[in-house]
């Protein structure tokens, strides 16, 4: 297999053009005079816009070409034994989707992944038709995340998680403030990380369950020692503040795409 042409094939996207290619129009005969008289206005008023674009248009190249090198690269390393015909529907979605994630190393890396092992025989049957548009979906934050949920010997692993649970006084009912407290990432804002655990088990990645608690001891005494946890006794003094324990795993959609899509 040509894997260049392969390569130069799959990656022809088209880089878009910025507004002001449309005054060409205006500066072709017959319309040059009127139309050059317009233009000088033009870049008066417009005319940072015009280099703002072109500045856009640079860097995204910059960037498409580092992906096409990482690509070819990859590409490159699998066995001439194990590499097959790339899957049309897993690799025009990944390359449409990928488009508008290239700029971001963690997410350009996750694509590059999932193309390339659509072409090695060792991983093509794993590899589901949903994860081109998993990744076009996650955050730089995700990608960060999902990562936590396989160890370094290749173990997948299960993560504490809780929830303050607020009783007013003299009430029977609890009040959720808020869900998902996550920290994992020491140096991530935990709401941020309760966002990204929302998102990844809406799309079907992350199971969160409460009520079940893993047996390592200690484990879940950094809850009761964050911030958080403080913020909520300092603003409802009236209140009981009880800690729901839970664990936060990979589905077995989020095992196959963590194996597929996250480099090694």
């Amino acid at each position: 297999m040509d894997n260049n042409k392969t390569i130069n094939t799959l990656l022809n996207l088209e880089i878009p053009t910025s507004a002001d290619n449309a005054l060409k129009n205006l500066t072709d005969e017959p319309t040059r005079k009127a139309g050059k008289t317009f233009a000088d206005i033009w870049d008066i008023v417009f005319g940072y816009i015009s280099f703002a674009a072109e500045k856009r248009r640079i860097k995204y190249r910059h960037f498409l070409s580092l992906y096409e090198q990482e690509l070819s690269e990859s590409i490159n390393k699998i066995p001439d034994n194990k590499r097959i015909e790339p899957s049309i529907q897993i690799t025009a979605q990944a390359l449409e989707n990928s488009k508008y994630c290239i700029e971001e190393n963690e997410l350009r890396q996750m694509f590059t992944s999932l193309i390339c092992n659509s072409m090695n025989s060792d991983y093509s049957n794993n590899i589901h038709p949903s994860f081109a548009e998993i990744i076009k979906q996650m955050s730089v934050l995700d990608a960060k995340i999902i990562r936590l949920f396989k160890d370094k010997s290749g173990k997948f692993i299960r993560l504490p998680v809780c929830k303050y649970s607020l009783c007013i006084l003299d009430s029977p009912s609890y009040i959720d403030v808020p869900d998902h407290i996550f920290l994992e990432l020491s140096d991530t804002d935990f709401r941020f990380c309760s966002q990204s655990l929302s998102s990844l088990s809406r799309l079907g990645i992350l199971t969160i369950s409460y009520g079940k608690k893993l047996d390592t001891p200690n484990l879940y005494d950094k809850f009761s020692q964050h911030p958080a946890y403080e913020y909520a006794k300092e603003h409802y003094p009236f209140a009981r503040i009880k800690i729901i324990e839970g664990t936060v795993e990979a589905t077995p959609l989020g095992k196959s795409f963590i194996d597929i899509c996250i480099p090694d």
